[in-house]
């Protein structure tokens, strides 16, 4: 039985709101939370598992996960985050309200019964965000202000932390907006350059993917299209395929009775010998190895 956080764990006194830093190297087993939890990934990368799924997260990432969904962190490389928690009974009268906003009826609302949300329609979870290089700052800053509420404790703190989580909630709503809108998605920013090559290669993993596929998809030159790529995710994109491949192996591994040969052809690896090492080399352990402990 996975281990369950209680906002006892964080939170003695005020409102159920807080931030908790923190930074995972490695593997930080499965557990769930008795509140809602918002993640905001500050640096490093990591393979996160949640409801059957196993996405990559990079930095500038953010997502949340409702109250009692069990999640963990998977082969996590200097990963830091900002873990925003919180009970929905603190927003009162505002939690309706919300929860009408795009992105948080998913968090906010009735979670929809088993096996009726598809959250592989669109490219990436639907819950996760890629917060563009010109918010992350911003981002980090409200995250910092919540902290800096509950640690000053100045007159009216509590009221401040409610405050600003709504205000937080909504920042999140509109991100999440504009991020599912194509029509917002600017050759000049985040979204033009790095969001395009997540895109691609969420649908085109199963394929060979080179270089010049990723040039064509952002206009760009191969040389200034790895440098922005880098510069916001701190991999080489192809760095960011191979990882991503080891992702949606995972992913298969766990969820299907595919032979270990058939996952790696389907995964976008050229033979199983190869896709084995790289596996081995990501996860700590070869293909069958890691089916067998997960499913124990």
């Amino acid at each position: 039985m996975s281990e369950v956080f209680r906002h006892e764990d964080y939170v003695s006194d005020g409102p159920v709101i807080a931030i908790v830093p923190a930074e995972h190297h490695g593997r930080m087993r499965a557990h769930s939370h008795e509140f809602y939890e918002i993640v905001y990934v500050v640096d490093g990368f990591t393979l996160h598992s949640s409801g059957g799924a196993i996405n990559l997260l990079v930095a500038g990432d953010l997502f949340f996960v409702r109250p009692g969904e069990e999640h963990s962190y998977i082969n996590a490389y200097q990963t830091k985050l900002y873990n925003l928690i919180f009970d929905a009974g603190e927003l009162g009268s505002l939690t309706d309200d919300l929860a009408l906003l795009p992105g948080l009826a998913d968090m906010l609302g009735n979670p929809p019964p088993d096996g009726d949300a598809d959250t592989r329609d669109e490219p990436h979870s639907i819950r996760l965000l890629h917060v563009p290089m010109h918010e992350r700052r911003n981002i980090e800053s409200a995250l910092r202000e919540i902290e800096g509420e509950r640690e000053n404790r100045r007159t009216g703190w509590e009221c401040a932390l409610r405050v600003r989580l709504a205000a937080f909630l909504l920042r999140y709503a509109r991100m999440y907006a504009d991020q599912w809108d194509r029509r917002t998605i600017s050759a000049d920013d985040y979204y033009g350059y790095v969001y395009k090559i997540l895109a691609y290669v969420d649908t085109h993993y199963s394929e060979p993917v080179t270089m010049n596929d990723l040039s064509r998809v952002t206009g760009l030159s191969p040389d200034y299209m790895t440098r922005k790529f880098k510069s916001a995710l701190h991999m080489t994109p192809s760095e960011y395929v191979r990882k991503f491949r080891i992702a949606r192996a995972m992913e298969l591994l766990c969820t299907t009775d595919l032979s270990v040969a058939a996952v790696a052809e389907k995964t976008g690896f050229s033979d199983v010998s190869l896709f084995s090492r790289v596996f081995k080399q990501a996860v700590g352990l070869p293909p069958a190895s890691y089916r067998k402990n997960a499913a124990e």
